[in-house]
């Protein structure tokens, strides 16, 4: 029964259901459902390098988080001196209990929902890859949140895998905060905004 159970939750269509559209209790257990059947395991990949160096260049040495930091990977790239702090926030305990090998003197993790975190620390880039599609309504109403913990001239960087498909999302950024910089990823898989 149990296996059975996480079976449907690790089934793509209600995946995406239950991630975007159900609650904390059943977004945090399909997500651990996707750690745990290693459907998540290529997410090691060379777009987080790419990540890395736009982060490290907008961070100017400072204070990072990352919503929806998975196992990690973000930190594990980035070079040891280009931060003062890093810290990840997954919904995923899986994923934290994974990340959590990473941590370290300036590196921390904790389980938290994009949509609900709250956090009283200020932060010279909010780092969100691919991850804010996962949040259905409200992006803007979130983003304005999150943006009240960012330091002066702190960013956002969000990346946007199949940016046709959440273009919607991708407009509501443009018209609503500042660009500061747009590209696609080498590959042209991935786009990558920064803004605040």
């Amino acid at each position: 029964m149990v296996r059975d159970m996480r079976r449907v939750f690790a089934t793509r269509g209600v995946f995406y259901l239950l991630t975007r559209l159900g609650g904390s209790a059943l977004r945090r257990r399909s997500f651990d459902e996707y750690y745990r059947s290693g459907q998540w395991d290529s997410l090691d990949s060379e777009h987080s390098r790419e990540v890395a160096k736009v982060v490290e260049k907008y961070a100017r040495k400072g204070r990072i988080l990352d919503m929806g930091c998975g196992t990690g990977i973000l930190v594990s790239r980035l070079a040891d001196d280009s931060f003062e702090y890093y810290r990840g926030v997954d919904a995923s305990s899986e994923a934290i209990s994974l990340a959590t090998k990473r941590a370290g003197r300036k590196v921390a993790f904790e389980i938290g929902d994009i949509q609900s975190y709250r956090c009283e620390d200020d932060f010279d880039c909010i780092v969100f890859e691919d991850s804010l599609y996962y949040v259905p309504f409200f992006r803007r109403r979130l983003l304005r949140r999150y943006a009240e913990r960012l330091r002066p001239g702190g960013v956002f960087v969000v990346t946007v895998a199949h940016p046709r498909r959440f273009a919607r999302m991708i407009r509501m950024i443009r018209k609503n905060f500042e660009m500061i910089e747009e590209r696609l990823s080498p590959s042209g898989a991935r786009l990558y905004l920064v803004f605040h």
